[in-house]
């Protein structure tokens, strides 16, 4: 049983319009439309997450999802962000919709959906939540909102039930090494501001 968080217990000039931008270190000099897919590579480091508190979603034990929360593992711990993990109980009516509403009581920084066990159930209530951050990594939401970022790579870009993926899915895409990459590209995209996206590794 999950424990820790209290809560888990319970109009421009001409001029202006003229300017150009000065250069950023953003991952992303434009802000893409929500939605919107776009390459992305992991980065090289990641920083301003000690302390960040990511609460993470595990649907099932299934050996992708278990493979995905060993790389949430791994880039938490390498770079001080406090990772809490709310597997669902299957006893529950709605095993993921309860272990979210766990999350969402807990007021953390990110709330992370491993897999595509995730995707029915955030497409729905993240649209609920706009002031909260999601990240779903190995999957994607069909009808993303501007607060939900998602990670997909070959092999692992399913919408859930309501929509086809993006090519054939194969759990033998999902490493623990992709999985690294990918939380590390969607934390950088969020911590950026760069939110509502689909990023897709190459």
């Amino acid at each position: 049983m999950l424990v820790g968080w209290g809560a888990l217990l319970s109009g421009c000039s001409a001029s202006e319009e003229d300017a150009v931008p000065a250069p950023t270190d953003a991952a992303y000099e434009i802000a893409p439309e929500p939605g919107r897919t776009i390459e992305a590579t992991p980065p090289a480091s990641l920083s301003g997450l000690d302390g960040y508190r990511i609460a993470a979603i595990v649907p099932d034990t299934s050996a992708p999802t278990t493979v995905l929360l060993s790389a949430a593992r791994e880039v938490a711990s390498a770079n001080g962000a406090d990772l809490r993990e709310l597997p669902v109980d299957e006893k529950d009516e709605d095993p993921v919709g309860a272990a979210l509403g766990r999350a969402l009581d807990a007021r953390p920084d990110l709330i992370v959906g491993l897999g595509d066990g995730v995707v029915d159930v955030f497409g729905f209530e993240s649209a609920q939540y706009l002031d909260q951050q999601f990240l779903v990594v190995g999957a994607q939401l069909a009808e993303p909102t501007g607060n939900v970022t998602a990670v997909v790579w070959d092999g692992a870009t399913s919408r859930g039930s309501a929509a086809g993926s993006d090519g054939e899915l194969a759990e033998s895409s999902i490493t623990e090494a992709r999985g690294v990459d990918a939380f590390a590209a969607g934390l950088a995209s969020i911590q950026d501001g760069t939110t509502g996206v689909v990023l897709r590794l190459g």
